[in-house]
């Protein structure tokens, strides 16, 4: 069902019904997904309003079926002063249906991930998962690197191919600046197209001894959202 239109694209914001991962205590509401304003920028935010329970955000699209092609986004946020209990899910496909595990396929995850005592930096990753079954690692693919300490805008950009994914991500708006890491992963594993939507999410982490129920509110905002899809099957390389 639609609650917005966006960036040529028709989108849901998750509920407080719709009660599934990742968040750990499950928690979501649409309202945490802010329209787009007059720049055409849309804000996902974390909150708490009880301060023992925070709530966290996720749109879709209703549209399934994208499949190869080129993906980019606009990301406005320092993502290295980030909670290290918070979860910047960014772009990412989805397919709960593909067997023999879920697809995913992460254009730029950030997170500290808890922190392990709150002593670990905040990464971003650039990879997927081919068979949620399974351990990190097992089950996925990821190449992590760090998310910067002076960037407050990142741009990035994915090219999927059959067997192969392209990523990079640009300091600053667009494709102009500074390539902070460019990453290649192929090989049979690789997702498929079938019927991933794409999701963008922000979220709470609960474990490696965070303080996830304390999480004070925090933001992010995108723009720019745009997906080329290949020319008979196969789009050009970056």
């Amino acid at each position: 069902m639609r609650d917005f239109s966006w960036c040529g694209l028709d989108w849901h914001r998750r509920t407080r019904e719709e009660a599934w991962g990742p968040a750990y205590n499950r928690l979501y509401a649409a309202s945490n997904v802010t329209l787009p304003n007059a720049r055409g920028d849309v804000t996902l935010r974390v909150t708490n309003p009880t301060g023992r329970s925070p709530v966290s955000a996720e749109m879709s699209t209703t549209r399934r079926g994208f499949g190869y092609g080129t993906y980019s986004m606009t990301v406005v946020k320092r993502l290295a002063a980030m909670q290290p209990e918070l979860v910047w899910g960014c772009l990412f496909t989805y397919d709960p249906d593909a067997g023999p595990g879920f697809t995913e396929i992460d254009i730029c995850e950030a997170s500290a991930w808890g922190g392990n005592g709150h002593r670990r930096p905040v990464t971003q990753a650039h990879g997927y998962w081919f068979d949620a079954r399974k351990d990190p690692g097992a089950g996925s693919s990821m190449v992590s690197f760090s998310a910067g300490t002076t960037e407050d805008v990142q741009t990035h950009r994915l090219v999927w191919e059959p067997g192969a994914l392209t990523y990079q991500t640009f300091a600053g708006e667009g494709f102009d600046g500074a390539v902070l890491k460019q990453t290649i992963l192929n090989g049979p594993n690789v997702p498929v197209p079938a019927r991933e939507r794409l999701h963008i999410n922000f979220w709470v982490f609960g474990g490696n001894r965070g303080n996830p129920d304390l999480v004070s509110e925090d933001s992010v905002r995108v723009r720019n959202l745009s997906f080329t899809a290949a020319a008979s099957g196969l789009p050009a390389s970056p």
